[in-house]
């Protein structure tokens, strides 16, 4: 089964109980952030692309957005988000089927105000891929626009016990990186299995950087759960799992 396929198949399986890891701490807190780097959303058209069940996009449009396209490799995942969609009675999210690691030309997409891209970098199996992936996001973002996206730290210590809502075991290194075991401790566990690159998740901007600039870390201390148990995320804030993080397409 080549790659593509084997992440397809994967998101498929879980696509049903995917939402139970807004339950778990990391869960939690990665919504929080995500509130925080989206505050001024209203009236915007938005891309999310690897946009699943529409997490990210229901969270754009509670923030003002009007409309947001989601771009997704797995059609189970997109189900569960187009279900909960009809079942509010809103219809503000279009769906479709693609590879963001690939060409998105056979999409009826358009400039966006804002791009989505949270979640998909840690499936680049070699560089191209991840500049693929990073090109798309610039691409059908208009000039000054802002990429809202993350990066996961599979080395963190913070995720060695699961006492965050996540685990990261069975590493195997390869050439530029590294592919592991990302296991979400939910009822039933729900494992997915990711690649990072070291270009990834070290947080270097020599691939980012050739299409973007001003990049921010949304800071974890600003969030109400830190707040509230700061003792609690002593841990996850010397060595954090999940970063985060904007940046501006360059106006010319």
């Amino acid at each position: 089964m080549d790659a593509e396929n084997a992440v397809q198949e994967n998101y498929d399986k879980n696509a049903d109980a995917y939402g139970q890891f807004l339950a778990t701490p990391l869960g939690t807190l990665e919504k929080q952030l995500f509130d925080l780097s989206i505050k001024d959303c209203d009236g915007l058209r938005v891309l999310d692309l690897g946009g699943g069940t529409g997490l990210r996009a229901r969270d754009a449009l509670n923030a003002g957005a009007r409309q947001v396209d989601v771009v997704d490799i797995s059609h189970e995942m997109m189900r569960v988000g187009q279900e909960y969609e009809k079942s509010i009675a809103r219809d503000c999210i279009t769906w479709y089927h693609g590879d963001v690691s690939k060409p998105l030309d056979h999409l009826p997409l358009s400039l966006y105000d804002l791009v989505i891209a949270n979640g998909v970098f840690d499936h680049a199996s070699n560089a191209d891929e991840l500049e693929a992936m990073w090109r798309n996001a610039a691409a059908y973002l208009k000039p000054g626009g802002r990429v809202i996206a993350n990066r996961n730290n599979p080395l963190s210590q913070s995720a060695a016990h699961g006492k965050y809502g996540v685990t990261f075991t069975d590493f195997q290194h390869f050439a530029g990186g590294l592919s592991f075991r990302y296991r979400m401790t939910t009822d039933p566990p729900l494992e997915f299995e990711s690649l990072a690159l070291e270009v990834y998740y070290s947080g270097s901007l020599e691939i980012p950087g050739k299409f973007f600039e001003d990049f921010q870390n949304v800071p974890w201390d600003e969030t109400p759960v830190v707040k509230a148990d700061l003792e609690f995320w002593e841990l996850y804030l010397a060595d954090p799992i999940l970063y985060i993080f904007t940046a501006r397409k360059p106006d010319c």
